[in-house]
């Protein structure tokens, strides 16, 4: 699934970009940034006028609130992430059916065929790391994960600004996208620059009239606007090696003190676009008739999550914390071989107490194992 922009690369005027975007919603469900109760979400959209050109996310620790400025692709990331549809928070498995025959089993795969349309590179860095978990890293792939995931359609966007809270270059993927997608966009001055990546990309490029192939100067536009997003970020901390200094700090007292700040409610793990841990439920009939089996997303702050025979293996907050945060920075390296943080800053934005996980992780390290 990697898409490395190899091939013919085109520019397109806002004509062209509109015959684009008419092209794709031919072929698929067009989930894009949209703005929604007052924030930017992925959405279903049924026209480029439904995404927030000209709208800036201003975030910090804790808050989030929308400016207008002058442009297209003016802000980062929405809140919530392309997760949400090929691992919804609520996905049907299975259902039993009672009948005088006996029991039916049922089971039916979800079959939308997205078009992810203005991807930012880290959450595109998290797509490819749920494909480990749910694919490439599993010994049984799931075959619901699949079905959502396989002809997705990625038109991805570089990020020309940062918020207060993104850190996807210290995470080393980011604000440049660079593989795994089937279009690639970078804003430049009224025009934007298509690259293109996987070969399905190349045959909507070429169906398309309005369109006039790249020059070296476009280029030159795309390099300065990329170098200008990542000003805007400060190295948060150093990547090499923090496994092991995570490790060698497992026991330090710097952990107790998110017990008086950590309420656990879970918001980090929700807007997290990596985080993939589910429960399974069963939903019965008030008359026993038939039942429905459903995944659901879970949580590490939950108190049941870590409950087995009636017992909390984490009773407290701040080693439900430590669980969270050494899965990311440590635990998932050794499952997966990459980190389970993109360096989006949702989770530090969204925290109601403005929990900053870079700040955590510094305090971590300075202290003494």
């Amino acid at each position: 699934m990697e898409g490395k922009g190899e091939g013919r690369h085109y520019v397109l005027n806002l004509e062209g970009f509109s015959e684009l975007f008419e092209r794709l919603k031919e072929e698929y469900r067009i989930i894009a940034p949209k703005i929604k109760d007052g924030v930017i979400l992925y959405s279903d959209v049924e026209s480029l006028k439904d995404l927030p050109f000209g709208i800036r996310n201003v975030e910090f620790p804790g808050f989030c609130s929308l400016e207008r400025v002058e442009g297209f692709f003016t802000y980062t990331h929405p809140v919530n992430s392309i997760k949400s549809f090929i691992h919804p928070p609520q996905l049907k498995l299975m259902k039993v059916i009672k009948s005088e025959e006996g029991l039916k089993f049922q089971v039916s795969y979800p079959e939308d065929k997205f078009c992810f349309f203005d991807v930012r590179a880290c959450d595109l860095s998290a797509l490819s790391v749920l494909d480990k978990v749910f694919l490439s890293s599993n010994p049984h792939p799931d075959p619901y994960y699949w079905n959502l995931r396989r002809e997705a359609f990625i038109v991805a966007v570089n990020c020309t600004y940062a918020t207060h809270t993104c850190f996807c270059t210290t995470m080393g993927n980011g604000p440049e996208v660079k593989e795994s997608y089937h279009l690639l966009i970078t804003e430049l001055d009224g025009e934007f620059l298509i690259e293109v990546g996987l070969e399905k990309g190349r045959e909507v490029m070429e169906s398309l009239k309005n369109k006039r192939y790249v020059e070296e100067g476009d280029f030159e536009k795309k390099k300065e606007r990329i170098e200008r997003a990542i000003s805007f970020m400060e190295k948060a901390f150093e990547r090499e090696g923090l496994p092991q200094k995570l490790y060698e700090r497992m026991d330090c007292r710097h952990w107790e003190y998110l017990d008086k700040k950590c309420l656990a409610c879970t918001s980090c793990t929700q807007v997290c676009p990596t985080c993939f841990c589910f429960d399974i439920v069963e939903n019965n009939h008030p008359e026993f008739e038939e039942s429905e089996r459903v995944r659901v997303w879970d949580s590490c702050f939950s108190p049941e999550f870590a409950t087995v025979h009636r017992y909390n293996l984490r009773q407290s907050i701040h080693s439900r914390y430590r669980q969270w945060l050494m899965h990311k920075f440590a635990y998932w390296v050794d499952q997966f071989g990459v980190f389970g943080c993109v360096g989006c800053g949702r989770c530090i934005t969204w925290c109601p107490v403005g929990i900053d996980i870079r700040q955590e992780v510094r305090h971590l390290l300075e202290e003494n194992p």
